[in-house]
């Protein structure tokens, strides 16, 4: 069966809730462009922007009824035409009732006048609030009837998710004694949301693998690990579910027979806890295949070395609302000596600057990457790039360090066990003074997580369906 869940970032849902509870008890009503993200078991509203009705443009403003302009409904028409995108419509009711026959009436009539203007994808749906609560809908077009939104997933400091009813909640002493100290820690509700959250992890190499077995043993029940590189013997000084029996059995990292990472990082996961859902995607997430593997995730992990994949995953973060942590970290040598090294934590969502904002990314680095070898292997001798194909230094225990911060800032975002506290878009990790410190960053003007702003499926990914040209 289908679900159907609606995300909207913390500031909008606040300003919407505001504009339709000021005038209670009697009904007041506010617009929102929205896109969507249709992941095969469900379907995601992912509002854009929300948009104010004045109060000359209520025609009727009653404690139960409630009536909206020609000139209003024309306005948010074209807005969606012109940029492509449904409509969400909200309004509110002075006390926890259900949507009323006039409800039914009023959001069909809009929506089917909506749908000659508006892509076949776009989504209509509508939001119901009323005094310490929500609750909501999608009209689906050849429908009579609207289906309700099961979740909506407010994005802020925390993941917050409301719940029609709180059917994925475990009952109390479920997880009987394995989880007893966290739940000292987090309470039940907050090994809940642990179980709940559905995880990707981009890359399982230094800080991916660590990450895997850290969220395992917390409790995450449900991941994604994507990696499409093989096993090599330099792994196994840094990559946890690596062992040397690997390096005994030949035609496991040989040819055609070449084992991959995600496998090894899958099986050993799969010994801590035998009833996890581990999905493995031995693909390079600037596929198309290995994107859409993220679209139905509740959180990412962003540990790929690569420039290239990490500006599709920071893409898909703002164009579909999946709250991503991004490990970034740099060690350098000089005569076999460490002369530096630092690490980054990202938290890269809606309302928080990207990793283009930060400057993190860098375009002649993917233009280099999305060359074939031998233009990549030129483009190094000449020095212009460095160091695209040419190992790293790596150390097991600085990534694993970096690695814990990440997986914390996980916490944070599913549990708010920081509270206030926990409102943050970096932390930075001096190795060589053992220092982390908070860092922040303006949000460009004109940047691309501005321009793709919870467009979802409506506008299209800079991914390829094939990357042999890469070998040549």
């Amino acid at each position: 069966m289908k679900t159907y869940r609606l995300k909207i970032a913390e500031k909008d849902f606040e300003q919407i809730r505001s504009l339709v509870l000021a005038s209670l008890p009697r009904e007041a009503g506010s617009f929102a462009l929205a896109g969507v993200a249709d992941y095969g078991s469900g379907t995601d509203v992912v509002v854009r922007r929300p948009l104010k009705i004045s109060k000359e443009d209520f025609s009727i403003q009653e404690e139960f009824r409630l009536g909206v302009s020609a000139r209003a409904i024309n306005g948010l028409i074209a807005l969606c035409e012109k940029n492509g995108l449904g409509a969400v419509l909200c309004h509110s009711h002075p006390e926890d009732i259900p949507y009323s026959p006039s409800d039914d009436y009023g959001e069909k009539r809009i929506f089917e006048v909506l749908y000659r203007f508006i892509p076949p994808k776009a989504p209509t749906a509508s939001l119901l609030f009323f005094p310490g609560g929500v609750r909501g809908r999608v009209w689906l077009r050849g429908r009579p009837d609207p289906e309700p939104i099961s979740e909506i997933v407010v994005l802020g400091r925390q993941v917050m998710r409301i719940q029609r009813e709180a059917v994925h909640r475990q009952q109390a002493g479920s997880f009987g004694r394995v989880f007893d100290r966290q739940i000292r820690a987090f309470g039940q509700d907050g090994q809940s949301m642990i179980a709940q959250a559905k995880v990707g992890i981009v890359g399982v190499g230094g800080t991916g693998s660590p990450t895997a077995e850290q969220l395992i043993r917390l409790g995450v029940t449900d991941l994604t690990l994507i990696d499409p590189k093989c096993f090599d013997g330099s792994n196994i000084t840094r990559m946890y579910g690596t062992f040397a029996s690997v390096l005994r059995r030949r035609w496991w990292h040989v040819g055609k027979n070449a084992r991959k990472k995600v496998g090894l990082v899958a099986a050993h996961l799969g010994k801590i806890n035998p009833k996890a859902r581990i999905k493995t995607v031995a693909s390079s997430v600037v596929l198309e295949d290995g994107a859409k593997s993220l679209l139905d995730r509740d959180v990412v992990f962003l540990c790929t070395d690569e420039h290239w994949g990490r500006s599709i995953v920071n893409q898909i973060a703002y164009q579909y609302f999946i709250p991503t942590i991004n490990l970034g970290m740099r060690i350098t040598a000089e005569n076999h000596a460490i002369s530096g090294a630092s690490g980054i934590v990202d938290i890269i969502r809606p309302d928080l600057p990207c990793l283009w904002c930060k400057q993190f990314l860098r375009a002649d680095r993917i233009a280099a990457e999305s060359m074939p070898r031998s233009a990549r292997r030129a483009l190094e001798q000449e020095g212009y790039v460095e160091g695209i194909d040419t190992p790293a230094p790596s150390v097991v225990s600085v990534n694993t360090a970096l690695s814990g911060l990440a997986v914390t800032l996980f916490l944070q975002l599913v549990t708010d066990f920081m509270g206030p506290g926990g409102d943050m878009a970096r932390l930075n990790y001096n190795v060589m003074d053992g220092t982390v410190a908070r860092g922040r960053t303006a949000i460009a003007n004109e940047c691309v997580c501005k321009k793709v702003r919870g467009f979802g499926d409506l506008k299209t990914l800079p991914t390829l369906r094939d990357l042999s040209f890469l070998e040549k």
